[in-house]
């Protein structure tokens, strides 16, 4: 029988240089997803190449990804449907980059009106235009076209909504409250969003005080001789839902599509 040699590493070695419990990697064999170079029948002693220690760190990682270990072997074995599981992982590397993107933003303090460049996305909307006084009339008017849109049944369970106002005025209300929904609605209130570059500004603070931001914007545009593409967008990261009451720690993602730059 083959002996440990220094090319092998005992399962207690594998436990200590990965980080991963010898439990794991039993249910890893069981499972079919490792199988050790050498195992002795009588002492029960495991050994693995580095090969084995490569896979072992692949299988964690994708576990990390939010992978079943059912999940993972699919991964691994079924060929048959290699479209679904690209599906899956293309799914979570987009809930993983939403997710850097919301502790990016929460390190926005107040008064950081910096300029970033952003993509807004691809999406359909229920959409409803509305003019209002002030900002208490407007959030009332967001939520009523929450409300009708989650009626719907169409809802999108992730995608954020937003307002976009309809002129650049920033003491005039002039909104449309947008509701991502999925792409089979097809109701009135049905409006189709294309991918945009854009640049935006992690607000923090009262609604109130978003007119600031889209003011910093305009002027930063202007400045650098860049061309708007369509409305602000207000888009609606961390609010009353998990904020309360504490508006100073609301944080508005303000947004203007821009025109990307002519090739020469």
């Amino acid at each position: 029988m083959k002996k440990h040699g220094d090319d092998l590493f005992k399962i207690g070695e594998v436990v200590k240089i990965l980080g991963v419990t010898r439990k794991a990697i039993l249910v890893y064999e069981d499972m079919g997803l490792l199988t050790p170079a050498v195992r002795d029948e009588k002492s029960g002693f495991r050994y693995y190449t580095a090969d084995n220690m490569t896979q072992i760190r692949s299988i964690k990682s994708l576990q990390s990804l939010g992978l079943s270990l059912k999940e993972v072997a699919e991964y691994y074995y079924d060929i048959k449907n290699m479209d679904k599981h690209l599906l899956h992982l293309l799914e979570l590397r987009t809930l993983l980059d939403r997710n850097i993107q919301m502790l990016q933003v929460r390190s926005a303090k107040q008064g950081d009106l910096s300029v970033h460049k952003t993509v807004l996305p691809q999406q359909v909307c229920f959409v409803r235009r509305c003019c209002c006084a002030n900002v208490a009339e407007a959030a009332n008017r967001l939520r009523d076209t929450y409300i009708a849109a989650a009626r719907t049944g169409k809802m999108s369970m992730t995608a954020r909504m937003f307002t976009m106002r309809m002129t650049p005025e920033t003491d005039i209300l002039d909104l449309m409250c947008c509701i991502p929904v999925d792409s089979s609605f097809d109701g009135p209130e049905r409006m189709e969003f294309a991918e945009s570059p854009a640049l935006c500004i992690y607000y923090r603070g009262p609604y109130e005080g978003t007119a600031a931001a889209i003011r910093a914007l305009l002027e930063h545009i202007r400045e650098n001789g860049i061309e708007a593409a369509g409305p602000f967008r207000a888009v609606y990261l961390e609010g009353p839902p998990n904020r309360g009451e504490n508006s100073s720690d609301y944080i508005t993602q303000i947004a203007v599509p821009v025109k990307a730059p002519q090739r020469e």
